[in-house]
């Protein structure tokens, strides 16, 4: 009872990984909160045994939005497991894979004496200047 239990369940999940990684088609979700990933499945031959051939494209929406990256095509083909198409090394707010910012990774600019977080003079309140003398 308990093989033909476990037998029936391996069945569903494998038709339900068929019925999603149809070659030709684009699977996407999103592994971070501003990070989504695109699978564009090639071949579904071995989902059997637990893969697919794919190409990946890992995109971080707020900085494509934002205009700060561009759209990139899909990567090149690879046989990758079902199971780890979704993992996400990054932090839960995106960024970049390796855990770090878009923001670490753009140079500034040296003529640019402010800092980040601290606003130019046209920007300065004006609160409180009505008393002054």
């Amino acid at each position: 009872m308990l093989s033909y239990l476990k037998d029936y369940f391996r069945r569903v999940k494998l038709n339900r990984l068929r019925k999603v990684h149809r070659p030709g088609e684009t699977i996407s979700r999103f592994i971070a909160r501003d990070v989504k990933r695109e699978v564009f499945v090639l071949s579904a031959d071995e989902i059997e045994a637990g893969f697919v051939s794919a190409r990946l494209r890992t995109i971080n929406v707020l900085y494509l939005s934002m205009g700060l990256v561009q759209e990139e095509d899909f990567g090149p083909a690879e046989r990758i497991e079902v199971e780890k198409l979704w993992e996400w090394s990054g932090k839960t707010w995106g960024g970049l894979p390796d855990g770090t910012s878009i923001v670490d990774h753009t140079e500034t600019n040296s003529t640019d004496s402010n800092t980040v977080g601290q606003p130019s003079d046209a920007r300065k309140s004006t609160v409180g200047r009505e008393f002054e003398s």
